[in-house]
């Protein structure tokens, strides 16, 4: 039996967010390529845990973070689970200021906190992706999409089922998506419901316990006979034969 998920809804989970409104004009300037991915990353998802974030774009400096949290390009919020505090960041007044023209910043403030948990697992696979490959871009996609993953020259959208299967049933009834994605499952046993409606997708799966304990080429399931199976177990001739299959 699987070990219960840091991210399973299981848990006893808050948030209290915190508006911070003083907008810093002479810190609206971009320091470098790296700030700016962490702008348009957090206007498009919404929010990160503090340890994404400085694995992801700040290179573990917390300097740097508290940096741009006191010229406002970042807010800090308090996520609780079991009482045990999760610092969470979304876009400050001067982040948005700065990004808010060249894309929509979604509003996280509305975020119920199976919202919260799906970007957050959403940032826990762009971390395995920047482990594989360091030059990877977060990209805007549609609903129920949270975002996609710009690697090299593809792009992949990306899925999470965390308390919202019925919607993704509803939605993947009337809509088969033309897009290569990745579907983020607690474990291979939650949304059995939802798996018959993803057999004509160009989809793998990965559950939290692979993201975290798993190599980046043990992490992915295809859907194969009526069932999920581990894609590195898969010969090359049965991989080119299932439909659903696509390039990583």
């Amino acid at each position: 039996m699987d070990t219960l998920s840091p991210f399973s809804l299981c848990h006893d989970w808050k948030v209290q967010w915190y508006k911070y409104d003083r907008l810093h004009e002479n810190a609206m300037n971009w320091v470098g390529k790296r700030e700016e991915d962490m702008l348009i990353a957090l206007a498009i998802v919404g929010v990160i845990s503090s340890l994404q974030l400085k694995k992801i774009f700040l290179d573990g400096d917390k300097q740097r973070l508290k940096k741009l949290c006191a010229t406002g390009k970042l807010t800090r919020h308090k996520l609780f689970k079991n009482q045990q505090e999760i610092p969470i960041f979304s876009l400050g007044p001067t982040g948005i200021a700065m990004i808010q023209e060249r894309y929509p910043v979604v509003d996280w403030t509305c975020f119920s906190i199976p919202d919260l948990l799906q970007r957050l697992l959403f940032f826990q696979l762009v971390s395995r992706f920047k482990d594989e490959n360091p030059k990877i871009r977060v990209l805007p996609s549609i609903p129920p999409f949270i975002g996609s993953v710009k690697r090299k020259d593809k792009t992949i959208h990306v899925l999470v089922q965390r308390g919202n299967e019925e919607d993704l049933i509803h939605t993947f009834k009337f809509y088969t998506p033309a897009e290569r994605f990745i579907l983020i499952k607690e474990t291979l046993e939650h949304g059995k419901t939802l798996d018959e409606y993803l057999q004509k997708c160009k989809v793998r799966m990965t559950t939290d316990n692979q993201m975290s304990n798993h190599s980046f080429s043990e992490m992915f399931y295809l859907w194969k006979e009526g069932r999920w199976v581990p894609e590195n177990i898969i010969s090359e001739e049965q991989h080119s034969n299932i439909k659903n299959t696509s390039v990583i």
